[in-house]
């Protein structure tokens, strides 16, 4: 049935579809012969469309999207889906896929169009649409964050965060099958290219020991005030704790008083009798860990710390790594990059910037070499072992050195 809203206005077409219901569309004309055919078009199509088993009208991208971002919500409300994943595939969402596909019909992209994406998102921020971008806004905690763009962020993604973004756009594609407004035949091919196991920035342990002897050097230096010897001296029981401990660093960041666990009780004992384990909180995770025990003795120096400044033991809810005035610890990137460069250690030998996350890498390759499990040392760390296996496995070699080389007899 074609109608019109207004006595002298476009012509529309109503018709029902099972399972749909009534369907209304707009005809675009006040033709009244052009409309009659226009209707019968969209009614055949429509009914062609459900005979496929999809929805009677093609659905575009974007409207996919939305609605893909709104089932993400929900599932980060029922504790599904962690909330920081779905606020990272958000901006992923919004920024690059809508930004190529558009008003595009969902169920005409095909594996061309992908590979046509692909290249387009790697010039993103040289040549594409991002280069003329200075500032990104996002949300955090409820508030409006704007972050300047780096000179660094202006190149193309690294091929980890190209196969991460394209796991989304697979998901995409799925819900929009699952949805029936694509057939699973016409989800188009999304490649995820192997990402090669690299290596992370680690130290050697000779490295290690010269990094605490410089930082030890820089807390007696007689030309710096007792302001910048506490944070140099806060600085070293961070980078103890983080290579005894393994710990990230969101992790170490997070550290409260009472997620080490056990400290008030044994503070007085020997180090060998203390028995604490640390809870700690970070990518959208949370465990408790056993740490080395060489880790407990820098807990001291920073409850000291905060005896002085606040004359009064830190309550549970008190940061472990904190500023004079009781706040919690923010970036220590500017000064652990002037601690590595005074060392000699800001890039390992391959020439890769050493960062906190090093001090983690150091702990798991120590750990290795003194032959701990590699399913315990997983679990300990937070970590999964086959992550261990592909990104540690020059450290295996080295622990299995003496087998490697057997004595051969001749014959």
């Amino acid at each position: 049935m074609i109608f019109q809203r207004t006595p002298d206005g476009p012509y529309w077409v109503r018709f029902s579809i099972r399972g749909e219901g009534q369907i209304r569309r707009p005809l675009e004309t006040r033709d009244p012969t052009l409309a009659e055919q226009l209707a019968l078009e969209a009614y055949v199509e429509s009914k062609h469309r459900a005979k496929s088993g999809l929805r009677s009208r093609a659905r575009t991208f974007s409207r996919v999207a939305e609605e893909f971002i709104t089932q993400l919500r929900r599932e980060a409300e029922r504790k599904e889906r962690r909330q920081f994943q779905v606020d990272q595939w958000r901006r992923i969402v919004e920024r690059y896929f809508v930004s190529f596909f558009a008003e595009r019909a969902i169920d005409g992209i095909i594996d061309a169009d992908i590979h046509r994406y692909r290249e387009w998102r790697k010039d993103y921020w040289t040549i594409g649409p991002g280069k003329d971008v200075q500032i990104i806004p996002y949300m955090r905690g409820g508030r409006q964050i704007r972050r300047p763009i780096t000179a660094r962020m202006r190149k193309p993604p690294s091929p980890s965060a190209l196969r991460s973004e394209f796991v989304v756009l697979r998901l995409l594609f799925r819900f929009a099958a699952q949805q029936g407004y694509i057939k699973t035949a016409q989800v188009p091919e999304i490649h995820l290219t192997r990402v090669p196991a690299n290596a992370r920035p680690s130290f050697e342990a000779h490295e290690f020991t010269r990094l605490e002897q410089v930082s030890l050097e820089r807390l007696t230096d007689a030309k710096i005030n007792d302001h910048v010897r506490r944070d140099r001296a806060v600085l070293h029981a961070y980078c103890m704790i983080a290579a005894l401990s393994g710990c990230r660093p969101t992790e170490l960041k997070n550290l409260n008083w009472s997620d080490v666990l056990g400290y008030r009780e044994c503070r007085s004992m020997p180090i060998d009798e203390r028995d604490v384990r640390l809870r700690v909180r970070g990518k959208g995770k949370n465990r408790v860990f056993v740490p080395m025990l060489a880790a407990v003795s820098w807990f001291d120096i920073l409850w000291n710390f905060w005896l002085k400044a606040a004359g009064r033991e830190p309550g549970d809810d008190d940061p472990v790594f904190a500023t004079p005035t009781g706040k919690r610890l923010g970036s220590v990137k500017k000064s652990l990059s002037e601690l590595l460069r005074a060392a000699g250690l800001l890039t390992d030998h391959r020439g890769a910037r050493r960062t906190a996350y090093s001090f983690r890498h150091f702990y798991i390759s120590q750990q290795l070499i003194a032959g701990v499990d590699v399913f315990l040392l997983a679990k300990n760390a937070g970590t999964s072992s086959d992550m261990i296996e592909r990104f540690y496995g020059q450290v295996k070699l080295e622990r299995m050195a003496k087998e490697l080389r057997p004595e051969w007899r001749k014959q």
